[in-house]
């Protein structure tokens, strides 16, 4: 959770307040912002954060989305790596299955051989297909970092 902000009002101790229509800070070489316990930018308008490189946030979780309830967002990230391998696996298993054991198979209700081998062939090519854009759910924008614990 959070650190509790107290708002300018509320707040005992030394503080600068500036109360203006328009602040701008310019650093020409850096600009550099820090604090101890909790850093709060609150706007009742937009936030943009614009650089012409790339933007880096390092944090060990990062949260993103609305408080519900007191609430925290709590809907893991996909790690698209581990997902992409899984889902290999899985069309791989199902490909394996559609070529060998599924044609082979005709139980007393279920279709005949020479059917079930033309749907496993129909099969297998939706799962080609399926496998053949795997690469497509990796962002070229967003890139995160898991850290394993041993």
């Amino acid at each position: 959770m959070a650190t509790e902000f107290i708002q300018e009002d509320l707040y005992v101790g030394k503080q600068i307040l500036i109360d203006s229509d328009r602040l701008v800070f310019n650093g020409r070489d850096d600009t550099i912002f820090s604090s101890n316990n909790l850093f709060l930018f609150k706007t009742k308008g937009e936030f943009h954060i614009n650089a012409n490189n790339d933007t880096f946030i390092n944090t060990p979780k990062i949260y993103i989305g609305p408080m519900a309830d007191g609430q925290t967002p709590n809907i893991p990230a996909v790690k698209s790596d581990t997902l992409k391998q899984l889902l290999s696996d899985l069309i791989g298993s199902l490909r394996m299955f559609f070529t060998i054991s599924y044609p082979q198979t005709s139980g007393l209700q279920g279709p005949n051989p020479g059917i079930n081998k033309s749907l496993a062939q129909q099969i297998i090519k939706d799962l080609q297909k399926v496998e053949s854009r795997l690469n497509e759910m990796e962002s070229d924008k967003v890139f995160i970092s898991w850290l394993i614990k041993h």
